[in-house]
């Protein structure tokens, strides 16, 4: 049973992957179905849930994937494929073991920076002030 799936036991980490874009040379293939069933499979024992999304609206970079902490910061990334499966991993451990809910940049695998990377969301009880 996937951590995803136990009911009462919450991942530290979703990764969310977009299952509409399509393949340019193959219309009817959708990459993200592929990478989604590659990732559940490496994400097995560890504190992520793999889930399907519609659609990340990141059409131009797909496919897509999203990681969400369950109390701190969310990240959009593109270009990805079944070959980054084990960076993603690495990325979205990286993102559940730190304390504030932060995806540091330092050490974090390639394919989750630069243009890869598309936004950073803060998490709802985020706040700083303006400076004076």
């Amino acid at each position: 049973m996937m951590i995803d799936e136990q009911p009462g036991n919450e991942a530290d980490v979703t990764i969310f992957v977009c299952t509409n874009c399509r393949d340019e040379s193959n219309a009817d293939m959708r990459p993200g179905v592929a990478l989604i069933a590659a990732l559940k499979e490496a994400t097995a024992g560890k504190p992520l849930a793999v889930k399907p999304v519609t659609c990340l609206a990141n059409c131009e970079k797909s496919p897509s994937a999203a990681f969400n902490h369950r109390s701190g910061w969310s990240y959009v990334f593109g270009y990805l494929t079944p070959e980054n499966v084990e960076d993603i991993v690495t990325g979205a451990m990286m993102l559940a073991e730190d304390e504030r809910g932060f995806l540091p940049l330092r050490g974090r695998p390639a394919c989750l920076r630069g243009k890869g990377m598309t936004a950073r969301i803060p998490p709802f009880h985020h706040h700083e002030d303006m400076p004076s």
